[in-house]
């Protein structure tokens, strides 16, 4: 597109309004924000006689590992690593601390999330000031990645009920139940220090922690999790209490017992024998 024609696609997509004077300043903020985008990100950073083969070979690599983003951020994504050679969609991902991101499926916490990270992000990355918009894009775009099934999960089954929980709530809402309890119980694996009292108990390895004093241990080598006990297992009572409270998550603190449990014991550790009971006096 020429300048003028992105400058409208621009406008009309954030439903500017030019003759709005209350507007004025911010107005102009966002359109000389729009010629930054277009001659820095849009066009091609590199002209031809700068290229060479390896680096093209590098370009068409980092496109091929985020393949699956849209076309319009991937780009983007590629333009920033061919002009500063970051992996951005890393990079802006580390920026996203929000327990509940993959729970996200309105515009407006897409939005919120990206008025919080957008100061951080150009605070570290000057080359992103006037990117906000793009910002928000790799957001929504990033929770869409993120809630792909991959390809060893597509035969996971824990209940008819549940199953199909997951699978509508998946296709009406863009939110994957199921990813979100297999990164809750990784984390929480990773943590030791928030498991509550009565559920951790000394590893084989903690009492021997001299013969390794060479190596360091992580904390999650030092202690087990009790995922037997009867009640808030893996932090459960506060984790749903503080949830986004959406039609596909009310009424359903069970229902993410069982999926956290299962992406525990088939994930984090193996014991096909307690989860057949658990299925049996639970489900």
């Amino acid at each position: 597109m020429r300048l003028e024609e992105y400058i409208f696609k621009r406008k009309k997509e954030d439903g500017i309004n030019e003759y709005d004077l209350d507007k004025r300043q911010e107005n102009t903020r966002i359109c000389v924000n729009y010629i930054f985008e277009y001659f820095n990100n849009y066009l091609e950073t590199k002209p031809a006689d700068e290229k060479t083969v390896l680096h093209g070979q590098k370009i068409e690599k980092y496109r091929n590992i985020i393949r699956d983003y849209d076309t319009e951020v991937r780009d983007w994504l590629v333009s920033l690593y061919a002009s500063y050679g970051k992996y951005m969609h890393k990079n802006l991902m580390n920026f996203i601390v929000n327990d509940y991101f993959l729970l996200y499926d309105s515009e407006a916490e897409f939005r919120s999330l990206s008025y919080e990270i957008y100061p951080k992000a150009v605070k570290s990355f000057k080359f992103l000031e006037g990117q906000s918009e793009m910002i928000y894009l790799f957001i929504k775009d990033a929770h869409k990645v993120k809630s792909l099934f991959a390809p060893y999960e597509q035969g996971f089954f824990i209940s008819e009920g549940i199953n199909e929980w997951i699978n509508d709530t998946y296709k009406k809402y863009g939110v994957n139940v199921y990813n979100f309890c297999y990164e809750w119980a990784h984390y929480f694996y990773e943590y030791p220090d928030i498991w509550p009292k009565g559920h951790k108990q000394k590893s084989e390895y903690y009492d021997k922690r001299a013969e390794y004093k060479n190596i360091k241990l992580s904390d999650s080598i030092l202690w087990d999790y009790d995922y037997k006990q009867k009640s808030n297992l893996f932090g459960l009572d506060s984790l749903y209490r503080n949830m986004p409270k959406k039609i596909f998550t009310r009424g359903k603190k069970q229902e993410f017992e069982a999926v956290i449990l299962y992406c525990w014991l088939h994930g984090v550790t193996s014991d096909d024998e307690y989860w057949d009971s658990y299925v049996e006096n639970v489900l």
